[in-house]
């Protein structure tokens, strides 16, 4: 009878809990956790103990931080109940099972009451991508590309769930996590390391670089190449588009483009710039612009191109410089849209190093470039030009005529280097 009393007594503090998140969409059932030892933090560990209060507290923050830089509205639909269990083994496996009801989709997870910090970040993000891509699923459930759940955990942890770790504590009660400035550092390290993985490899991933050492490296190179597809203008609400358009395609690669198509007109351009680009940014740090006139001297090298001239028939070829102007007046479009297309990638890359009093001038090039990446596309695609017939409008080479006299006035601005 004693013993009966005194468990009684202690029962209620192993019941299971009931939590539910402020917006209502995530449901944590699982048993309270107590606090930490005194003195000891969450950063010192790798895991994270759910309690259910604060695990609802942590997917509603993660769910905010993914729709501010998705920019998607805030108007959820599918239901996520999370149940939590005592881990019975190292590293056991986490369950995550859609369910299709008559009038939408709802989703259940079953996690480990003690898990790895990165894992419960990666599947937060992999089930909201999940409800957001089935809105508006009816027979099936959308494909996910492979790279974007884990580029787009690691670029949250890196920037915006800086004090992700929701623990019970005897002190503050949320402990927070200190990050780098620099948000792609831990990625570099691990690209140098071990290297770069092809966009094939990130499309179609194999099991063995999904699993052990190599999945670090999957996630590193997903965390540069989801980066990148963001620092494009509008590269944001293209990815947004993507997920929306992913339930009319049987996969993913079809609603890419449409969501991209002004940016990749092929999956090979995609491959091209992937390549270069994240071999770009992962071999150099990403904490310092560079002076004006190295800005203004590398702009000047972009916009110039080389071309082979003969005086004569039977002369020499000599290299001369052409300006971006001739290059639209006296090209025909199937000759202008790959030279522009390179262009514009090479802008993008001097954009993320570019002094302050170049950057807004840089980005004007840009627009330039793509409205007339539009237009010679446009005519290339349905043959309306013959011969070397220019499609730039007068108006377009004003234009970059006067952003060359600015470039102009901001080397003057500039005062010679010692």
């Amino acid at each position: 009878m004693l013993l009966a009393l005194l468990f009684g007594a202690r029962g209620a503090d192993f019941e299971a809990l009931v939590a539910r998140s402020t917006s209502g969409q995530f449901v944590v059932r699982g048993l309270p956790q107590g606090p930490l030892r005194s003195g000891q933090s969450t950063s010192e560990v790798g895991y994270l103990r759910l309690d259910p209060s604060l695990t609802a507290v942590s997917l509603e923050r993660i769910r905010q931080s993914l729709y501010r830089e998705l920019n998607i509205p805030d108007k959820w639909r599918g239901l996520v109940t999370v149940s939590t269990f005592p881990a019975q083994e190292d590293c056991p496996p986490i369950t995550v099972t859609s369910i299709h009801y008559k009038d939408g989709w709802g989703y259940r997870v079953e996690m480990p009451e003690i898990i790895e910090k990165s894992r419960f970040v990666r599947c937060a993000v992999n089930v909201i991508l999940r409800e957001v891509a089935n809105r508006n699923a009816v027979a099936r459930e959308a494909e996910i590309p492979p790279w974007l759940a884990e580029g787009l955990a690691s670029e949250l942890e890196a920037t915006s769930l800086p004090s992700l770790a929701l623990e019970p504590t005897r002190s503050s009660g949320l402990v927070r996590l200190e990050r780098g400035h620099d948000p792609l550092r831990h990625a570099r390290e691990v690209v140098r390391a071990s290297g770069l993985l092809t966009f094939t490899q990130l499309s179609l991933p194999t099991e063995a670089e999904l699993s052990g050492a190599n999945r670090q490296r999957f996630q590193a190179c997903s965390h540069l190449f989801v980066r990148e597809l963001l620092r494009l203008r509008g590269g944001r609400e293209a990815l947004r588009d993507m997920l929306e358009r992913l339930p009319q395609h049987l996969n993913w690669q079809t609603a890419f483009l449409r969501a991209f198509e002004s940016r990749f007109p092929r999956l090979i351009e995609v491959d091209k710039w992937y390549t270069l680009t994240t071999s770009h940014v992962s071999g150099r740090d990403n904490t310092s612009a560079w002076p004006t006139d190295t800005t203004l001297s590398r702009l000047d090298e972009i916009l110039s191109t080389t071309v082979q001239v003969r005086a004569g028939t039977n002369e020499l070829p000599l290299s001369a410089a052409v300006t971006l102007q001739r290059v639209l007046g006296e090209w025909e479009p199937s000759k202008q849209t790959p030279v522009l297309e390179l262009k514009r990638l090479q802008l993008e890359m001097l954009l993320g190093r570019a002094a302050p009093e170049a950057a807004g001038l840089i980005a004007e090039y840009l627009e330039a470039i793509d409205a007339c990446l539009r237009r010679t596309r446009a005519a290339t695609g349905r043959r309306i030009v013959a011969g070397n017939q220019s499609v730039a409008t007068p108006d377009m080479l004003r234009l970059l005529d006067t952003l060359d006299r600015r470039r102009e006035a901001v080397r003057g601005e500039v005062p010679p280097p010692k």
